[in-house]
């Protein structure tokens, strides 16, 4: 079944009085994560989009948002994408998917081919059904940022206990598209994820170059250079800070080590992935003075690898 074309989209915040004010803080808020959403669906996407809002309806609160991109069709796409976004029941919620971490926004190159299969930018009428904006959703949804945003949006009018129920539409110009998709309160939970944590990283190898082991026991942190930058991390490799710690090993300003490292990270409040701690499970050898000395664990990894 092809999809009706449309250049706006109605947001419509029902409220549990008669009342028609929306507090500015709150709404405002909401705001913010709309246009991310509206911003990174389009930039995954890789179609070019401008945003004007217009100005807001009483009946509860309602609000246009009008999309502006390079033809009518791209916007068609946009709209009915955003649409079923804010609207479908995640199957998966509360925690964001490995899947999802690594599409950070969908460079890698699986995915971009499978972007240029589509055709976005040369579709015509005829060729935007159902099924497209379904594929299409599918993949934005692997954008941990779209889903986060939403994340967001909804615990922001969660929190507003005057919104019983909000919904979405399509419409083009002044006409309505389509069904109005409503998602009730008792609904707002589930898109909303319960921690900005993300997964822990998978093991890597990693050369640190040492600033300030710990040469007392206990659970202190020890300090490196890595990656241009100066990390605290958690020394989980106990054979290696035994060896350390008892003088087996003569320290110096020049140690550099070669382990495997994971790391926790989390989304901090601009959607960005933050590195929040970093733990060293096993040290593979380390070099002092440009010696290079292989631990006996790290020659068992290096056999087995």
């Amino acid at each position: 079944m092809n999809i009706q074309k449309s250049n706006k989209i109605q947001l419509h915040y029902y409220f549990s009085d008669n009342s028609h004010g929306f507090d500015a803080v709150v709404r405002n808020e909401c705001e913010k994560e709309l246009l991310n959403i509206f911003h990174d669906v389009a930039k995954t996407l890789e179609l070019k989009l401008l945003v004007q809002s217009e100005p807001p309806k009483e009946g509860g609160f309602i609000e246009f948002w009008k999309f502006i991109g390079e033809n009518p069709n791209q916007v068609t796409i946009i709209v009915s994408a955003i649409a079923i976004i804010l609207s479908r029941k995640p199957v998966e919620n509360k925690k964001l998917t490995q899947l999802q971490i690594e599409n950070l926004e969908l460079e890698n190159e699986l995915k971009r081919n499978e972007l240029k299969e589509l055709h976005l930018k040369s579709l015509n009428e005829v060729d935007i059904d159902e099924k497209l904006i379904i594929k299409i959703v599918d993949l934005l949804s692997l954008n941990y940022k779209i889903i986060w945003r939403r994340s967001n949006f909804y615990k922001k009018i969660s929190s507003y206990k005057r919104i019983n129920k909000f919904s979405s539409q399509r419409f083009l110009d002044d006409v309505p598209i389509g069904n109005d998709r409503e998602v009730f309160r008792g609904d707002f939970h589930n898109f909303v994820l319960s921690s900005d944590e993300l997964p822990e990283s998978e093991m890597q190898e990693a050369k640190i170059d040492l600033i300030s082991p710990v040469l007392k026991s206990g659970n202190f942190l020890w300090k490196g250079f890595f990656n241009k930058e100066i990390i605290s991390f958690e020394m989980q490799d106990n054979s290696f800070k035994s060896m350390v710690q008892h003088g087996e090993m003569m320290l110096n300003n020049k140690v550099i080590v070669n382990a495997l490292i994971t790391q926790n990270r989390k989304i901090d409040e601009n959607g960005q992935i933050k590195i929040i701690k970093t733990k060293v499970k096993l040290v593979i050898e380390y070099n002092i003075n440009g010696v290079n000395y292989i631990t006996k664990e790290g020659q068992n990894y290096l056999d087995n690898k």
